[in-house]
């Protein structure tokens, strides 16, 4: 299913989806008391949320991501991956840096502390209609060395796989997907001892004696 279009620039239609149904539903009520603003519903998941966006217009959800912060991200970057064009803001109660970290590379617009005051929160709000990002100072001094270090250990850890050819990538990545041997040949039609062939090279250049050791270092590195 495709995006929903955008409505008028005057007005920014906005979802909540937060388990702490309290906060939600009090914080849908100040900011649909702003002018321009309209909550167009308040849910507990990205569940409930993805029924509401297939029948409304939405153009900002305001997600809470403490306590599964793994679970709901991954249910993001899936909503981002149908809508790329949707505004996603996280709502932290906590200070997690490696949530935050992932939030950036998925695509969310702002990391916003739900301490915060109603009126900066419509700050927030306006600047993602100005294509801004919002990440609390203190934390966005802590973000950058740490994206940085990331990006060097992800680097590290890709290295060993510069060394395979394009077609061992493929059937890696295939075994990645939890392919067999007799699918993988059958997707690149090949026979199955050729695809046992380039797996054992692939084991070879990885170093690991297994296809599980190696679809976990393609994991690692961001590959499979």
């Amino acid at each position: 299913m495709g995006p929903v279009s955008a409505g008028p620039a005057t007005t920014l239609r906005l979802l909540l989806a937060d388990p702490q149904r309290s906060f939600a539903e009090a914080l849908a009520l100040r900011l649909d008391a702003e002018a321009g603003l309209e909550v167009v519903g308040t849910v507990a998941d990205l569940g409930e949320a993805s029924r509401i966006l297939g029948r409304r217009p939405v153009d900002v959800v305001l997600l809470g991501v403490d306590g599964t912060s793994e679970h709901v991200l991954d249910a993001a970057d899936a909503l981002l991956a149908e809508r790329p064009h949707l505004t996603l803001l996280a709502l932290a109660e906590h200070d997690d840096l490696p949530a935050l970290a992932r939030a950036v590379r998925i695509g969310f617009r702002g990391w916003v502390p739900k301490q915060l005051d109603v009126a900066s929160f419509v700050e927030v709000l306006w600047g993602t209609r100005r294509g801004e990002t919002y990440i609390p100072p203190a934390q966005l001094t802590r973000l950058l060395p740490y994206l940085l270090e990331d990006l060097e250990e992800r680097r590290a850890a890709e290295l060993p796989f510069t060394t395979l050819t394009p077609r061992e990538r493929e059937v890696l990545q295939a075994m990645c997907r939890g392919a067999t041997r007799e699918q993988i040949a059958a997707e690149l039609r090949v026979s199955r001892n050729t695809v046992r062939t380039h797996t054992q090279s692939i084991l070879g250049k990885l170093g690991v004696h297994s296809s599980l050791a190696a679809v976990a270092l393609a994991r690692d590195a961001g590959i499979g």
